[in-house]
């Protein structure tokens, strides 16, 4: 099956600074995506598994034609500030960047480009970027110039971060994930090319798949969520978890995967137009940050506790996803737990790696994370979030 079969073809612009491309491959879309932006000198980045011989970052290659400058393909994961340098670094003779990978690719070159707009070429230098604000109306701030270089992203994970306008990076003096943030961080076009993920190995493609439920639960049960955000997370989990089902049955199958891809794009618009996460969001960077835990597993292990934790004030929010995914009556947290078994990702802590002597270090962290101070039940001191750890552990 290919993914056009019975699939909508084009160019979506859900806002004014970003076009979507769904339902064509990457040979097709990717030379009209540069034309539209008036790209002539590429930097390619990307991962070594990716621009291996025989990957499937040589199909970018070939779209691109003469046009690449230099390829970056050793972006690791939680995208440390030197990384992001090396990008900012390549990026310096370029007009136009394309990337072709999960979260941190994404990342690393959104943080590469607010830095290179703002003549940071030093890790620690990235602290100035992180101070400063776009208003510089802002008494005491300095004036933060958005990022202007034309970029292209292919995700090859269901991570989304090519749809929101701020970028994790791990300060590898501290070893914490750090927030950058400005509009226009966000690339230009987002292809969605279903032949773009089927290297990705299969214990990421799911669970970066529900991570992506992650971003549709926690927006769709948000304190301050929108029309047009529960539009969104409510198709997307509509759309989701069958479609990370269907891959499950079948890794071929591209119409699932475009369907994954598509719920990913619509799970993360919430989060894109302010709607805050939830804990299972802030102990996540916590676990990422302090026990290198992957950010689409945490999702798995904390999403089901948090929302065990939080149904007292929002059960009818939750049971209103239940239904949209076809169980009704059943208690939410219950659906996706059975989901990660199904899947075979890890449903505790201790199954993903983190040992029992990190859980106050984490606690702590976790504390520091405003999303932690945006669950809609509220988690006041570090001995709550503790006691949520424990009961993933």
């Amino acid at each position: 099956m290919t993914a056009q079969d019975n699939r909508n073809i084009g160019w979506c612009k859900p806002g004014p600074s970003q076009t979507v491309a769904f339902g064509m491959s990457v040979a097709e879309g990717l030379p009209k995506a540069l034309r539209q932006l008036g790209a002539l000198r590429i930097v390619f980045v990307t991962t070594n598994s990716l621009a291996r011989p025989g990957g499937l970052a040589e199909r970018v290659r070939d779209a691109l034609g003469v046009d690449c400058l230099s390829v970056v393909s050793d972006i690791r994961a939680h995208t440390p500030r030197s990384d992001v340098m090396r990008v900012v670094n390549a990026l310096k003779d370029a007009d136009g960047v394309v990337s072709l990978g999960g979260g941190s690719v994404c990342d690393a070159v959104k943080a590469a480009r607010i830095c290179l707009a703002n003549a940071v070429f030093e890790p620690d230098d990235i602290d100035r970027v992180r101070a400063s604000r776009l208003s510089a109306g802002l008494s005491g701030r300095e004036a933060l110039i958005p990022p202007t270089l034309p970029f292209i992203a292919i995700p090859t994970t269901l991570s989304a971060g090519e749809y929101t306008s701020f970028a994790g990076s791990t300060d590898e003096r501290s070893g914490r994930k750090e927030a950058l943030a400005s509009p226009g961080m966000a690339p230009d076009i987002v292809l969605l090319d279903p032949a773009m993920t089927v290297a990705t190995p299969p214990r990421l493609w799911f669970a970066t798949g529900v991570r992506a439920v992650d971003h549709a639960v926690e927006t769709w049960c948000a304190q301050n969520t929108t029309p047009l955000s529960d539009a969104t997370s409510l198709h997307a989990m509509r759309l989701m978890v069958g479609a990370l089902l269907r891959s499950h049955h079948d890794w071929e199958d591209l119409s699932a995967r475009q369907d994954c891809l598509e719920a990913a794009w619509l799970a993360i618009q919430g989060l894109a137009m302010g709607v805050d996460a939830g804990a299972s969001h802030g102990i996540g960077h916590a676990l990422g940050g302090t026990a290198g835990m992957p950010h689409g597993e945490t999702s798995c292990v904390m999403l089901p506790h948090v929302l065990r934790y939080n149904a007292p004030v929002n059960g009818v929010r939750q049971a209103a996803l239940a239904e949209a995914v076809g169980q009704p009556g059943r208690p939410l947290a219950d659906i996706l737990t059975n989901l990660v078994a199904v899947l075979g990702l890890p449903e505790r802590l201790r199954d993903a790696g983190v040992k029992a002597e990190q859980m106050e270090a984490i606690a702590a962290a976790a504390m520091q994370d405003p999303w932690v101070h945006s669950n809609p039940r509220p988690l006041p001191t570090e001995a709550d979030v503790y006691r949520i750890l424990q009961s993933a552990w």
